[in-house]
């Protein structure tokens, strides 16, 4: 899966990544160097290859791609980022959009589309006048983007959970049914009294219903490797798609449960209590279901896979159509 992030330069689009996939923390960001050229980064994601595109927003490289497209071809989701806090360059900004809409049109491609209306906080910006620069920026983007069906995104690195639970969605636009699952989860995590978290074998967050376990979409560095340690018994002792690991602590009554699925999910549970029947009846079905999710993930992998061989065939064949006209 291929997600590019585009925008001005200086518009947050490398704090995204970096505060989403890469642990840091938002006042971390603050003196990032400009992105040259374009960055590439590459997680998986419940199976799933993702590759990140951060395109530098720089005019010299802003003409560079966009003169040369190749780059900007076979984005599965394209995420058009504009800074709240720099009204003054929101017709620059506009431009630039239009141009890149019109190569993806030039060239056939219809890539899911989200805009982000990014910085919405006010560590360096009075409430007051944000507000304004985000209604005025809506009211010329909105026009840009008709007809490309967009999803618009009101955010800032400074609220986590939410950007989470955006980047989350976005990393599952070509599944949703999977997407739904998650939801379904979601909704069932709120009603348990326990502590779940869900995640994949590498540790990128899913849905949980425990606070400060996270940065981001990456777990913890000391949850990542229990779920990796717990992983590796599995294929090396078990040898089996999946299995469950128990603990208790001697002197309370703290469990943990960990259920891994067919290689792709991990559910970690935390006990501090003894639950009531409702709550292991709950529990129950919630696994249960991450079964299912976790053959669904692997059965819309295969599909993916095949599918992304096709689309890489026929876009190489457009570029070669263009280059020969």
């Amino acid at each position: 899966m291929k997600i590019s992030l585009v925008g001005l330069n200086g518009s947050g689009k490398t704090s995204i990544y970096l505060t989403m996939f890469a642990e840091k923390l938002p006042y971390e960001t603050k003196m990032l160097a400009p992105t040259i050229m374009y960055e590439v980064r590459r997680h998986p994601y419940l199976g799933v290859d993702v590759s990140l595109f951060d395109f530098g927003g720089q005019e010299q490289y802003r003409e560079e791609y966009l003169n040369k497209p190749q780059d900007l071809m076979g984005s599965d989701v394209v995420v058009f980022v504009i800074d709240l806090h720099n009204p003054d360059m929101v017709e620059n900004a506009c431009q630039y959009f239009k141009r890149i809409l019109q190569i993806f049109k030039e060239y056939g491609e219809t890539p899911k589309i989200q805009v982000f209306y990014h910085k919405y906080d006010t560590e360096d910006y009075q409430r007051e006048f944000l507000d304004a620069n985000l209604q005025k920026t809506k009211e010329v983007l909105e026009e840009i983007f008709e007809g490309w069906n967009p999803s618009y995104q009101v955010t800032s690195i400074y609220e986590q959970e939410m950007l989470t639970k955006i980047l989350r969605d976005i990393l599952m636009l070509n599944y949703p049914l999977l997407k739904e699952h998650v939801e379904n989860a979601e909704k069932q995590l709120a009603e348990i009294d326990a502590r779940i978290i869900i995640s994949d074998l590498t540790g990128q967050v899913i849905v949980h219903n425990v606070p400060g376990v996270s940065k981001g979409l990456r777990l913890y560095g000391d949850l990542r490797k229990f779920i990796a340690s717990c992983n590796a018994l599995r294929e090396t002792f078990f040898v089996q798609d999946s299995a469950e690991f128990r603990g208790k602590g001697e002197e309370n009554e703290e469990e943990i449960e960990l259920y891994l699925f067919k290689n792709i999910l991990a559910v970690l549970l935390m006990q501090r209590k003894e639950w009531t029947q409702k709550t292991n009846n709950q529990i129950k079905t919630l696994l249960a279901d991450m079964r299912v999710f976790a053959d669904l993930v692997i059965e819309a992998c295969t599909k993916q896979d095949n599918a992304v061989d096709i689309l890489l065939l026929d876009s190489r064949n457009v570029l070669k159509s263009k280059h020969s006209q």
